[in-house]
């Protein structure tokens, strides 16, 4: 019972600093585009910055769905009981 409610109070802080860090990315991404704006249109140095801010910001995002998609599937399946035998017309 304290190992299933310490996993749940894990997961609960890890998916609240998912959360944090994508708030903290959006804050860096609008600063560095208000800073962008100053550049020239064609200039590579904002090309290549605005790029990898959306790559970053974008695997933040992936990162915290795959972490939330885990934890869904994972409480799914320890939910319910398995049983493992030789017999394949038990398995279904």
């Amino acid at each position: 019972m304290f190992q299933l409610l310490g996993a749940a109070a894990a997961s609960g802080y890890i998916i609240t600093a998912l959360f944090l860090f994508v708030a903290i990315g959006r804050l860096i991404r609008n600063a560095l585009h208000t800073l962008m704006a100053r550049l020239p249109k064609r200039s590579a140095l904002k090309h290549y910055t605005m790029a990898a801010i959306s790559l970053m910001f974008f695997c933040l995002l992936v990162i915290r769905m795959c972490f939330i998609a885990t934890v869904i599937i994972d409480s799914a399946i320890g939910g319910h009981d398995m049983k493992i035998s030789g017999d394949p017309e038990s398995q279904f």
